[in-house]
């Protein structure tokens, strides 16, 4: 599970569980929960990673981060709305999803930007320039 900030991210899983969320049948109450737990936990790793790095997106990009972060709060906000179960986890996974598109993207556009555990390390300031 994506729970820990530390952990190396492991975007095939991340995929799969918001595959799973966003296009398979509803599950079982108890395998809602387990799938909402766990797309919190990858969303909550993969947040600080992205808004990390907003400032050095271009701007198109950094719009779409921007409105993404904000549907981060909105998602994890503990006064979520939480009585309906399937739209919570489709919420996660769309979230979840856009994360890590986002991290993806940028990752390959910003090489030189290293996220580690939460935090960035950048080796050159002229490879953060886009």
């Amino acid at each position: 599970m994506g729970t820990d900030q530390t952990a190396p991210i492991d975007a095939a899983a991340i995929r799969r569980t918001c595959h799973r969320a966003l296009w398979n049948p509803t599950p079982s109450d108890s395998e809602l929960k387990r799938l909402i737990h766990e797309i919190e936990g990858y969303i909550r790793q993969l947040s600080p990673e992205v808004a990390a790095i907003v400032p050095r997106m271009q701007s198109g990009t950094r719009d779409v981060a921007l409105l993404t972060m904000r549907y981060v709060d909105q998602v994890l906000d503990p006064k979520a709305p939480s009585a309906n179960l399937p739209e919570r986890l489709h919420d996660l996974g769309v979230v979840a999803r856009a994360l890590l598109c986002l991290h993806e993207q940028c990752r390959e556009a910003m090489p030189g930007v290293v996220p580690i555990g939460g935090w960035l390390l950048s080796p050159a300031p002229d490879l953060l320039e886009a």
